[in-house]
């Protein structure tokens, strides 16, 4: 149970520090392309997790030649495919319709997790998993003054949906890694490799990009590298690790609540009533699915073994 508290409050954090990664990445995608946004980000993030790794020193582990093909998905999907995606996605996107696209997340990894880990996902999850997508989709339509569900162009949303879809893969895929390697090694192996294979298609684009970033251009950056990658990305893994992968994935639908608060500050857009209305719904979602569902599976389990100490003769 502490172990739980813990993941809790960590995983508030980084939900809260997500919910900054839309308004950042949209306000970067407007003076840099989709491929220097992401190189950039993740050198960044990588010499962060290379510091903490020296710092922290976690017992030495060398990779297993049987899971070099995972490693090599993990970095794929959680960098080049996920970020990429997203970032070039939000160009042509309106930001409800990308909220909407990448609240997703959580259903496609609560069917994966069913099919590929065998985690049993009762009622009360499903319908945890269900009140907060209804409640992604009022903050999507209705939660923001003057919003329209629009579509600039139907590639960019057809990319967009890569994101969810690959960051599924990273968590499915990463679950049994993060108990073998640890979080902060596995995601610091992870994203340098990433950052390796991105590299190639972005160095060029980056060069052309470089003169035109400002300091706030930089802040938002280092922002995105070493608060919403470097420390998110291993505290997500370590959560994988205490968590079911369906628990924790449902933590995605409080991003689009938080990044409206953060639009609030950031961009002085003030939430609507039906931003409320579907923020108390995203909430009890969550609620429902961590710590509903959870005591509903504990007390099933406690009457299944009563009843079978009850037969044994």
């Amino acid at each position: 149970m502490r172990s739980r508290r813990v993941v809790y409050a960590l995983m508030t954090s980084v939900v809260c520090l997500w919910g900054g990664a839309f308004i950042a990445i949209r306000i970067l995608v407007q003076q840099a392309s989709p491929y220097t946004v992401t190189l950039l980000r993740f050198v960044l993030t990588t010499a962060g997790l290379l510091v903490a790794l020296a710092v922290v020193r976690p017992e030495k582990r060398r990779l297993d030649p049987e899971d070099r093909g995972k490693l090599v998905l993990l970095a794929v999907m959680g960098v080049a495919v996920y970020h990429l995606a997203l970032n070039y996605g939000e160009q042509f996107v309106s930001a409800s319709v990308a909220a909407l696209i990448v609240a997703s997340f959580p259903v496609m990894v609560a069917i994966s997790s069913r099919i590929v880990l065998k985690e049993q996902i009762g009622s009360t999850k499903w319908a945890g998993i269900a009140l907060a997508f209804l409640g992604v989709v009022i903050l999507v339509l209705w939660g923001t003054p003057g919003a329209e569900l629009s579509i600039a162009g139907g590639l960019g949303a057809a990319v967009t949906a890569l994101a969810p879809l690959a960051w599924t893969v990273y968590t499915i895929a990463g679950k049994p890694l993060v108990a073998k390697y640890g979080a902060l090694r596995l995601t610091t192996w992870a994203m340098g490799l990433g950052t390796l294979l991105v590299a190639p298609f972005a160095i060029g684009p980056t060069l052309e990009d470089l003169p035109r970033l400002s300091i706030s251009d930089w802040g938002w950056l280092a922002f995105l590298a070493y608060l919403c990658s470097t420390y998110a990305y291993t505290i997500w893994l370590y959560a994988l690790d205490v968590l079911e992968a369906s628990e924790l994935a449902v933590w995605i639908y409080l991003v689009p609540l938080l990044s409206l608060a953060w639009a609030a500050v950031v961009l002085d857009e003030r939430p609507t009533l039906f931003a409320l209305l579907g923020g108390a719904m995203v909430l009890g979602g969550v609620i429902l699915t961590e710590r509903v569902a959870s005591r509903v599976e504990a007390s099933a389990r406690v009457k299944q073994r009563a009843r079978l100490g009850d037969s044994t003769p």
